[in-house]
């Protein structure tokens, strides 16, 4: 099967209209008419009813399977130019949250540089979200990632680091940090949050909260930046939630609180790739060094 016919049709499904997909590739519509029946002769069955009377383009039951199968045939074609054409660099596409970049990387950063890893890396810091994503694509070939719950994706492999939970972070100067015991979320309805900008971690559970507790509290600021996020809390600005890692028993300018009825989600770092994806050597050392990243 030619894979050009292949995005001949795909396109026409999208555009319905021979003329302008010959238009698009700057063929012939000939060229797109015999790519047709070639796509039909292959697998027996008619893709494309043409009702020449109402001048309209139908795509039948079997086309719709067939451009549904493009689209990932397509993308994995894609996927393969990326990866190949990467193939023979030493560089290491990675992905790394700021959060997790910030708390759990420093741990390995001298077994990296011993292992001449450091300079090999190159690295995409963005949200777990936007890492899943580009890992997809093919942007990123390993990432290291936060979510809510373990990951069980059969498109990724994954290994696991660790769990840490979430708590309610609050200035020294407010009320709450008096009391300095642990607290019902479902208590906070009256209280002033800052809320996190974008797809961030800390922002989902945060609302997962306030969606299971049913409060609708004030949301003063939104930032996507992790430590201006914790600069608004220290001015008592408004309170957060942080999972515990991110405050330290130091920081004479916040109380970390525990919540008394924690939801099922905490904040769970996993090393992730493609289950396809095969690693080059200098990926298999990196992985093998994170694996000994702690998380507790």
């Amino acid at each position: 099967m030619n894979t050009k016919d292949l995005d001949y049709f795909k396109t026409l499904v999208e555009k319905r209209n021979y003329t302008e997909v010959a238009e698009i590739f700057q063929v012939s519509q000939p060229t797109i008419t015999q790519a047709i029946k070639r796509l039909e002769k292959e697998f027996q069955t008619k893709l494309v009813q043409v009702d020449r009377v109402h001048q309209k383009t139908e795509i039948t039951r079997t086309g719709q399977l067939l451009f549904q199968k493009s689209l990932a045939i397509q993308k994995n074609l894609e996927l393969a130019h990326k990866e190949i054409a990467a193939a023979d660099s030493k560089k290491i596409k990675f992905g790394l949250p700021p959060i997790i970049g910030s708390l759990y990387f420093p741990q390995v950063v001298g077994e990296l540089a011993k292992n001449d890893l450091l300079d090999k890396l190159q690295i995409f810091e963005s949200g777990s979200n936007t890492l899943f994503q580009k890992l997809s694509d093919g942007d990123v070939d390993i990432a290291a990632i936060g979510s809510l719950l373990p990951i069980n994706n059969p498109h990724f492999k994954v290994t696991k680091l660790g769990t840490r939970p979430f708590k309610i972070v609050v200035s020294t100067k407010h009320p709450l940090a008096q009391a300095n015991q642990a607290i019902d979320f479902k208590d906070l309805g009256n209280e002033k949050f800052i809320d996190f900008a974008g797809q961030f971690i800390h922002g989902r559970i945060l609302h997962d909260y306030f969606e299971h507790t049913g409060i609708q509290p004030e949301i003063v600021q939104k930032t996507p930046d992790i430590s201006w996020y914790k600069s608004l809390i220290r001015a008592n600005i408004g309170i957060g939630i942080l999972v515990t890692d991110e405050v330290s028993q130091n920081d004479e300018n916040f109380t970390a609180l525990e919540i008394k009825n924690p939801i099922p989600e905490n904040f769970n770092v996993s090393i992730v790739r493609r289950a396809s994806y095969i690693l080059k050597p200098e990926e298999k050392q990196l992985i093998d060094i994170l694996k000994d990243i702690e998380i507790k």
